[in-house]
């Protein structure tokens, strides 16, 4: 396995929470970067929140399991966070956007669960 797949697939500590910064970061730019004008295409980003959230949690996951409940509250209280703060930024707020990335959270958790047990089989 290439050290860059395996940085990704299967982060130490010190680096999933390097990703986890990172994908902070780029969620945040994402989705809070102020718009000119409001642009109305809702219902059209939910697979974008998914993978987002999912990619969010799965390093931390995986990496240790001790974060397993810090991280999933973090993401949880994130995505919360910006779809209050959204409407100050000339975009929607909208609770179909949190049901996504809750499940992206729980799945990113599920998929770091599942690795983590398989990892340690191996």
């Amino acid at each position: 396995m290439s050290k860059y797949l395996k940085f990704l697939i299967l982060p130490d500590i010190r680096s999933a929470i390097f990703l986890t910064v990172v994908f902070t970061i780029a969620i945040c730019v994402g989705t809070l970067t102020v718009l000119p004008e409001k642009i109305d295409v809702l219902g059209t980003d939910k697979w974008q929140h998914f993978v987002a959230f999912a990619a969010l949690v799965y390093p931390i996951t995986v990496a240790s399991r001790t974060y397993w409940i810090p991280i999933t509250v973090f993401a949880l209280c994130l995505a919360a966070s910006i779809e209050i703060i959204q409407p100050y930024v000339n975009r929607f707020g909208d609770i179909k956007d949190f049901q996504a990335d809750t499940l992206g959270v729980f799945l990113g958790l599920l998929t770091g669960i599942l690795v983590r047990r398989f990892r340690a089989k191996i």
